[in-house]
């Protein structure tokens, strides 16, 4: 890996119109003309990377003290040719670094400088792909952005510092070969930007996976081939011929012991299958899986799906590596190994071992791990959670999560994509998809073991979870805490996609979950809508002791009369985005006939709006009828005000 001096790093950004601080390079054999104090003198060496760590960094004033210094460094750093001085900077104290990651390629850490840097932890990452108005966003999350807009006396221009980012971006488009730069710190002023030092490591790009946009009609195959049926019903071979009962295809189980499985006919091997075979299950011990999948290209099978595990998993890579090469000569895509299969539910396919199939609906489910697809499923029956698709990519050795995620957006079926993200490869091929449909993320790997091995902070800042939260936020995407959580979102998302706007609109009849979800709201980055206009016209109509504020609070006696008298006076509002209506049961609540005026809102506003039924039996009924109506619907204000929040479009 090679190494960038700070004089190095200068030059290179003087190249593409960055600013750089005066500065001025001599040997230990000159004294410099210098007159600008106070000042700082550097080593400069390609074998000192953290020249404060050595005393290699001083303060100097004056001309007097800068020579004694320099006689001090000469003595000190015997070995060191060069010297830098370079002027003292006033401003707003930024870090800017940028890590060049495997999956998203390079990202720019932006966040508070100096010595706070780790210990805050305050910076975002942002991709390369980033527009100027995703990068602002992210960078509103920063303790930095406050004091760029003015804090205490304290202001940055925020467009010079902009202008910077875009600059840096062209930079890194046109240098593959950086692999980690540090500006640390960088200056913020009224009129300037310009880094106080740098240092940048180069190293050459890694070989990535080609990004193959998949065949769209590659997981609605007309014909499928189970290689290694079974009638053992306690065997993998067994379940998939089980669970293709219902397929509306041909169904040719392989297996040169029998002649029938589940009353199939049942061949020896796939290449004696008279008619085309479009897709192939193949669950054979491991070392068989190169030869089955040999023939499998033989037969011009377009889909292999490798259900077998035993491969990188394991640690056979090598074994893993020869899977692939054998799926492209025959120009076959290959899912898995080490897969549970796919789903395509509204066709009544269940080309895997899992023994449920969700009901029909529209999120398409791309996952790393197969075990928690069964578990999503099994959630999925219970409370009726529809899927257009479900994906296991198992150990992804040829088709990818950005592929399947491309090939998702294109499914009219599909409204929302929802993926369960281990490792990804073509992360930076992903985010030019996330805004064709709305996606939800849950991703492993939230700890710092996730994180790299670096020479600057900013490799030590990038974990993996972070880099690919930031990179996936700031196209759109939205990350999931947990799978429940991620039921949430989509449940919205399938009926409202992303929602404009901030403006929320609590109605309840308790007013405690309503002042829970007004923290909630700030919490999430929404607005009270401001009510002022109406507060006569509600008067006119609710007790006197309603809260005469937003949240709405209807008061507990509160019918449906009282919540669609409420109603109708929103409707002909426009000062509100989104409506969260909150009922506990209570005495006088007629739950089911609220639910239905709840229904009639959300289709007379044609707004989003969610409904947070707290209870359990006694709003049970009511529940069902806003599931049967599209309403979404919550237990708890926290849950409902997240969703809203988190779905409020870029």
């Amino acid at each position: 890996m090679e190494y960038l001096t700070e004089p190095e790093v200068y030059s290179l950004l003087s190249s593409y119109s960055l600013p750089v601080p005066k500065y001025k390079v001599f040997t230990r054999d000159e004294f410099p003309k210098w007159e600008l104090f106070p000042a700082y003198l550097k080593v400069v060496s390609k074998e000192i990377v953290h020249k404060s760590d050595v005393g290699g960094v001083v303060k100097v004033s004056s001309l007097e003290e800068l020579f004694a210094k320099i006689g001090e460094f000469k003595e000190k750093f015997k070995d060191v040719k060069e010297f830098v001085l370079v002027e003292e900077l006033k401003g707003i104290e930024a870090f800017l670094g940028v890590k060049r990651d495997r999956a998203f390629l390079h990202v720019i850490a932006v966040g508070i400088g100096g010595i706070y840097v780790e210990l805050f932890k305050d910076a975002v990452f942002l991709p390369l792909s980033s527009t100027r108005e995703e990068t602002l966003k992210k960078l509103r999350e920063t303790k930095l952005f406050k004091l760029i807009k003015g804090f205490r006396g304290v202001r940055g221009n925020l467009e010079l510092f902009l202008d910077f980012l875009d600059k840096l971006k062209l930079l890194l488009r046109e240098n593959p070969q950086i692999y980690e730069l540090d500006l640390n710190p960088l200056f913020i002023s009224q009129d300037r930007v310009v880094p106080a030092d740098g240092r940048a490591f180069l190293k050459p790009l890694e070989k990535r996976k080609e990004f193959r946009p998949l065949d769209f009609e590659l997981f609605r195959p007309r014909s499928i081939a189970v290689i290694g049926a079974t009638v053992k019903p306690k065997k993998v071979g067994y379940s998939l011929v089980k669970n293709l009962e219902t397929f509306k295809g041909e169904v040719y189980p392989v297996n040169p012991k029998y002649k029938e499985v589940l009353g199939f006919k049942c061949y020896p091997s796939v290449k004696e299958i008279k008619g085309e075979v479009d897709c192939a299950l193949i669950a054979v011990p491991p070392e068989a899986v190169l030869k089955v999948l040999k023939e499998c290209g033989e037969k011009r099978v377009k889909l292999a799906v490798v259900i077998t595990a035993g491969f990188k998993e394991v640690g056979k890579v090598e074994l893993e590596s020869k899977l692939v090469e054998i799926a492209k000569n025959y120009g076959m895509r290959l899912l898995g190994p080490n897969t549970l299969g796919f789903i395509v539910p509204y066709l009544s396919l269940n080309a895997s071992f899992s023994q449920l199939i969700p009901p029909s609906g529209s999120i398409s489910f791309i996952s790393q791990s197969g075990a928690l697809i069964t578990s999503v499923i099994d959630k999925a029956v219970e409370e009726e959670i529809g899927f257009s698709e479900i994906l296991s990519l198992g150990n992804q050795a040829d088709i990818e999560t950005a592929e399947a995620f491309e090939l998702a957006t294109r499914r009219e079926e599909t409204k929302v994509i929802l993926s369960y993200v281990e490792g990804i490869e073509l992360g930076a091929e992903l985010l030019n998809f996330l805004k064709k449909k709305p996606s939800v993320f849950i991703k492993a790997g939230k700890g710092e073991g996730g994180k790299r091995a670096a020479s600057s902070h900013t490799g030590s800042l990038a974990g993996d979870y972070k880099i690919f939260k930031d990179s996936i936020e700031s196209k759109g995407g939205i990350l999931a805490d947990s799978i429940t959580e991620a039921f949430d979102l989509c449940q919205f998302l399938t009926v409202y996609g992303k929602v404009q706007g901030r403006r929320l609109l609590i109605i309840t009849n308790a007013g405690g979950p309503g002042t829970l979800a007004s923290d909630y709201a700030e919490e999430f980055g929404l607005k009270l809508a401001d009510i002022t206009s109406v507060i006569k016209e509600l008067n006119s109509f609710l007790p006197s002791n309603w809260s005469k504020i937003n949240p709405i609070d209807l008061i507990g006696d509160a019918t449906s009369e009282r919540y669609r008298k409420a109603f109708n006076v929103f409707l002909k509002a426009n000062f509100w985005d989104e409506a969260l209506v909150i009922v506990t049961p209570q005495s006088m609540t007629d739950v089911p006939e609220i639910a239905k005026e709840i229904a009639r809102f959300k289709r007379l506003s044609g707004k989003p709006v969610v409904a947070c039924l707290m209870g359990g039996h006694s709003v049970k009924l009511g529940k069902s009828i806003l599931k049967r109506e599209e309403v979404p619907t919550f237990d708890e204000p926290k849950r409902a005000v997240m969703v809203i929040g988190k779905a409020v479009a870029n």
